[in-house]
């Protein structure tokens, strides 16, 4: 044996999402035994062989590499049809084609946590029709249950915990199981973030790894308290100035924020601000508004455009001046639609939109 055995083993493992101590029970040897062969330090004894090779549902000759690369060569063909799939803003509901590939690819790698996910986020598709057929909803509960205690990285766990959260509320408004799901998180004060940021702050904690944890969490504050005053709050239109007021009242920490982080930290808040200007200007517009329509939505170009000249925006596949295009053209705008500063907004946003 050579230094095969111990990366397929190591990586086998990980893409099952189990722990050491996991694969070591289910052999009945130690963690430390596993440590070793994962490092090179040790081998596994011949007759661990058939055991390791069921565990992870191949072959011997595969768990030795003898025919691993042809197997991964189509695990990484499955991975990019997720990725494509994913790249189109997800599944569409009544795509049986989609389901039917998922299940085939979960048939070859029923271990594989990143194609049994993508599997049951395909079923809680299910919820969005007329009439969903709850044996497919029971089972992708029963899919991301599974993928969840077998996890061993969090954030994969989170993911699972998300998709199974909103099939509790959206599909069977079962607030109890939705609890049930939101109780195995831990708490904020428990995340990486809060743990880097607060607890080693000093001399020794790195300030680019601080920054990268404080922007994190104002990230998501930003959103949850947005869309908190968007949703939450009464939205009737008497209401709607005390809900302008906390809008700006959030642009303001938004635009605090790059003058204390600094780095990426203004391009991130630049994105933010647009969005809630853009926001502000739905409230305007309904209230009859059209000077104050047209000063939020000059204001969100404004971040707009930083947002599209700069590094990290022209590396994705649509730049926020194409989604935000979009948003000009709904029925919300007809008021103000003829308007020439409208007509300028309009056409800068089309100009820069990719």
């Amino acid at each position: 044996m050579n230094t095969t055995i111990c990366e397929n083993i190591k990586k086998l493992r990980k893409q099952k999402n189990v722990t050491q101590e996991k694969l070591a029970e289910s052999l009945g040897v130690t963690p430390q035994a596993i440590s070793r062969w994962e490092s090179g330090a040790g081998y596994p004894a011949i007759e661990y062989l058939p055991d390791l090779a069921a565990f992870f549902e191949i072959s011997v000759d595969e768990l030795l590499g003898v025919k691993l690369s042809k197997r991964e060569a189509r695990r990484e063909e499955i991975y990019a049809m997720i990725d494509r799939m994913d790249a189109d803003n997800g599944y569409e509901p009544d795509a049986p084609d989609a389901i039917d590939l998922l299940r085939e690819a979960h048939a070859e790698f029923p271990s594989d946590a990143k194609i049994g996910f993508a599997l049951a986020k395909e079923l809680c598709y299910e919820r969005y029709k007329d009439e969903p057929d709850q044996a497919v909803l029971r089972e992708a509960e029963k899919m991301l249950r599974h993928l969840m205690r077998q996890a061993d990285d969090y954030d994969f766990k989170f993911k699972c915990a998300r998709a199974l959260a909103v099939l509790y509320r959206e599909a069977w408004q079962d607030e109890q199981g939705y609890e049930e799901v939101a109780n195995m998180l831990p708490g904020i004060s428990s995340c990486r973030e809060i743990f880097i940021a607060d607890l080693f702050t000093g001399a020794h904690q790195k300030k680019a790894e601080i920054d990268a944890s404080l922007l994190s969490l104002t990230l998501q504050t930003v959103w949850i308290l947005r869309d908190y005053v968007a949703y939450e709050l009464p939205n009737e239109a008497e209401t709607w100035d005390a809900k302008l007021a906390c809008f700006e009242g959030i642009i303001g920490f938004c635009k605090l924020i790059p003058k204390i982080i600094g780095g990426e930290a203004a391009v991130k808040m630049d994105s933010n601000i647009a969005v809630l200007y853009r926001y502000m200007a739905t409230y305007h517009v309904a209230a009859g508004r059209k000077d104050e329509t047209l000063n939020c939505l000059e204001d969100a170009l404004d971040h707009v455009e930083r947002v599209c000249a700069s590094p990290q925006e022209k590396a994705g596949e649509h730049n926020c001046a194409w989604y935000f295009k979009h948003y000009l053209e709904l029925d919300r705008y007809d008021p103000v639609r003829d308007d020439e500063r409208f007509v300028a907004i309009r056409e800068k946003m089309t100009a820069i939109a990719k």
